[in-house]
């Protein structure tokens, strides 16, 4: 009904507030255009299920569209620019000879036209990649390209409450570093039931690193073991230990 009342200005009423089924057949026949007589009357058929998608419209002889080649070109560069490095204008830009010829006509009998890179203005060309980016210029005639369907999954056996339940542990760095050399320190704490180990380490890099960790005068030193050196510092905190161990009261 909007596009009827645009191609015929105005539907006529009668001073009447409702649009009568008269006015509407009066502005139907008084269309001269065939293709725009042909589009307005499919979206007028009473059958709604007879009337035309939105889709068959955009394709309709009114309505349709032959892009340009810049246009193309543009949705291409925008649709492919991951695969391009970011400068990659402005370095092309620089390589350029502006009296270069960047595409030409031939016609047989008449002189060829030609364009060469002098005749563009990058600043207008960047601004329109800037709106096509800007979704300004769609393509309005091509179908959106559709994700690939994803197999169905089978249905996956229940897991395990229990399991379910269970946090995962966080990764961590595994130290790769030799210790070259160890110093260790123990003291008791107030109430004398615990002791509080400091362990300094200097590695291979020269990187000193400091451990501290609160004890029982119960625990024994294998559960100080690291993965690397576990000989080495086992027997280093073995001594440490039975050092300090007399001062236990």
């Amino acid at each position: 009904m909007c596009a009827l009342e645009m191609a015929v200005l105005e539907i006529q009423s009668n001073g009447d507030t409702r649009v009568s089924e008269e006015a509407i057949v009066r502005a139907r026949h008084s269309l001269d255009d065939p293709n725009m007589r042909e589009f307005i009357l499919s979206c007028l058929t009473f059958n709604p299920d007879k009337r035309p998608t939105a889709n068959n419209l955009l394709f309709h002889r009114v309505l349709f569209e032959v892009h340009s080649l810049k246009l193309l070109a543009a949705h291409c560069f925008i649709n492919n620019q991951y695969l391009m490095p970011e400068n990659v204008v402005e370095e092309k830009i620089k390589e350029l000879d502006l009296n270069m010829v960047m595409a030409e006509i031939r016609r047989e009998g008449q002189p060829g036209v030609q364009w060469r890179y002098s005749e563009v203005s990058f600043l207008e060309l960047d601004k329109f990649l800037e709106d096509v980016r800007n979704g300004i210029y769609p393509l309005m005639n091509f179908a959106a390209s559709r994700p690939h369907a994803l197999p169905r999954v089978l249905s996956q056996p229940q897991e395990d409450p229990q399991k379910a339940k269970t946090p995962t542990p966080e990764p961590f760095d595994v130290e790769t570093r030799k210790v070259v050399q160890m110093q260790c320190n123990m003291e008791l704490n107030e109430d004398k039931t615990q002791w509080h180990l400091t362990l300094l380490l200097i590695l291979e890099d020269k990187l000193h690193r400091q451990l501290s960790y609160d004890l029982l005068p119960s625990r024994l030193s294998r559960e100080f073991n690291p993965s690397d050196d576990c000989e080495k510092l086992a027997a280093f905190l073995e001594n440490a230990f039975h050092k300090y161990q007399p001062r236990v009261v």
